[in-house]
């Protein structure tokens, strides 16, 4: 069963161009992007995220802000990367900055844009110690 993704192959051949998007998924030379391995990638990337993102919003999330998307696909490009597809240093430094929004997002640094914003307060514990009903004995009798 799939899973949900929170980016498509078009998102991604929109940010990386056609070229780049058939040299990472192309893996029997058709000169074609390989919509499935790009699925897949997608599939893994967004599972990812979710990870962060269940620390602070309900998921799956109803909408998708354009935020997550394009880390999602920076993340999905950085698995699509080896073997042929090579990973250059840009690659892998769009990479670390997806995750590390995605731990800002999850730390309370960073919001979601668009997302229903996390739940306020709840969850925690109170506790009533009450009052003390202790009456001191009088001198010389008991109590």
């Amino acid at each position: 069963m799939p899973g949900t993704t929170y980016a498509t192959p078009a998102d991604m051949i929109a940010a990386f161009g056609l070229d780049e998007m058939i040299a990472v998924t192309d893996r029997t030379g058709t000169g074609q992007v390989d919509a499935a391995v790009a699925l897949e990638a997608l599939e893994r990337a967004s599972s990812e995220a979710e990870s962060y993102l269940a620390a602070r919003y309900p998921l799956p999330l109803a909408t998708v802000p354009q935020a997550l998307a394009y880390a999602v696909c920076d993340m999905a490009r950085y698995r699509l990367t080896g073997g042929a597809a090579q990973e250059t240093e840009s690659i892998a430094e769009r990479h670390r900055a997806a995750v590390a929004w995605l731990r800002d997002v999850a730390a309370g640094r960073a919001v979601l844009p668009g997302a229903l914003p996390p739940a306020q307060g709840g969850g925690g514990v109170a506790i009533d110690a009450g009052h003390r009903h202790w009456m001191a004995a009088p001198e010389g009798g008991d109590a």
